[in-house]
């Protein structure tokens, strides 16, 4: 009877997958069903300047993180022999324009952003100044990156990790020049009364509140862990300092927190990576995740084997648009997906996939907006890859459902 119970349960399951994977296929061509209440979504913009996600909390509120916004000579430079990554859709479309299309497309509430998050004071996470870009005529900075998109979808709220002493960060920042801009554009608006900005709160558990049903769902946090070398680790209920008056770079001042959902948990923290094992730390006062966003695209120094090990995601998507052999460094794809995690990378360059074709077949995918989509109390979740050479966000391929831990 017992075998017979086995067996009819064995039945059953592998029916479930085969009609999950089939329901999986005849999604692909068509666009992201909408987000419905209850639901998490985050989303990895692929716009191959620069990086970008946006987070939809269950209740609708919704996150911008970062706008990064870069030009890049199309010709190979000494970064790589190979060149840079194509532009998405096209290079004729600035890379907040493709933000502001994508969020506008997908947001719930189409009327403003809650929440704008900088991550750190980086070009490719902030916009870059050339002179073709405009200058707003009653504020007086240059609209690019988060200054431009604002133009776009207001936000109600920017937070980053300074502000307002942005001076003793001027020195780490790609350009003190576009950090200069980025203040002038938040004393602007905030003395206008159009936006509120505040700091960065490490430890905290409600600074990226739900605005719109706040109460509706207590399963559903966002745990602040790293800022400015620093980080909260609340297994161990303390705060613990990792540079400790050492030299620390703008990547490694980089906001990172844990959005936790029910069993299902994901883990952001710009660019850092483990000079001094700061990565390490900010793998274990984050502890097990489902999924994350690979640090620093994926450079030599970051999501090294043994924060992998503690982290233990069950899939990662990896901004790649420098296409770079470092940028994802290719020598680290190997342990990542032997150890179960599927990876997803927004662009990477056709000359790439060229030369090195055994290694990049170790992804899942290799062009696409990228979207993690889980459900209502965070059981399990779903990766959807978009076209992003397509205006209508057509789904390319489905993974899932993957269950929560």
């Amino acid at each position: 009877m017992k075998r017979i119970l086995f067996f009819a349960i064995s039945l059953c399951l592998t029916a479930t997958v085969a009609t999950a994977k089939q329901n999986n296929k005849s999604l692909v061509g068509k666009t992201l069903p909408a987000w419905s209440e209850g639901y998490l979504d985050i989303h990895t913009i692929s716009s191959g300047r620069g990086e970008c996600l946006l987070i939809v909390m269950p209740d609708g509120t919704s996150m911008v993180i970062d706008a990064g916004e870069i030009v890049y000579k199309s010709k190979p430079s000494k970064k790589s022999q190979y060149g840079m990554a194509k532009p998405r859709p096209n290079n004729d479309v600035r890379p907040v324009q493709v933000y502001a299309d994508y969020i506008r497309n997908f947001m719930p509430y189409k009327d403003a952003i809650d929440y704008y998050h900088l991550s750190h004071f980086h070009m490719d996470h902030m916009g870059q100044i050339i002179k073709r870009y405009k200058t707003d005529e009653e504020g007086g900075y240059v609209k690019t990156g988060p200054t431009e998109l604002f133009h776009h979808i207001p936000f109600r709220e920017a937070i980053d990790r300074a502000y307002p002493d942005y001076d003793k960060w001027t020195a780490q920042a790609t350009s003190a020049k576009v950090l200069e801009n980025y203040r002038k554009f938040l004393d602007y608006h905030v003395a206008k009364g159009d936006l509120k900005a505040t700091k960065f709160e490490l430890g905290a558990t409600n600074q990226f509140a739900l605005r719109h049903k706040p109460n509706a769902y207590p399963n559903f946090k966002i745990e602040n862990i790293c800022v400015n070398g620093m980080v909260w680790d609340k297994f161990q209920n303390k705060t613990i300092n990792v540079y400790n008056g050492r030299p620390i770079r703008e990547n490694a001042s980089s906001c990172g927190f844990v959005i936790r959902y029910g069993k299902f948990d994901f883990l952001t923290a710009g660019d850092i990576g483990d000079y001094y094992d700061f990565e390490y730390v900010v793998a274990q006062a984050a502890g097990k995740v489902d999924a994350a966003k690979a640090h620093h695209h994926l450079s030599p120094h970051s999501m090294i084997q043994k924060s992998m090990k503690v982290l233990s995601p069950q899939v990662m998507s990896v901004t790649s648009f420098s296409n770079r052999e470092i940028q994802p460094d290719q020598s680290k794809f190997g342990y990542i997906t032997k150890g179960g995690c599927k990876m997803y990378c927004t662009s990477v360059g056709e000359a790439m996939l060229e030369n090195y074709p055994k290694v990049y077949k170790k992804c899942r995918s290799v062009s696409g907006h990228v979207v993690f989509r889980v459900e209502p109390n965070g059981e399990r979740f779903w990766v959807y890859v978009l076209d992003d050479f397509d205006s209508e966000y057509r789904i390319k391929m489905v993974d899932g459902p993957f269950k929560a831990k």
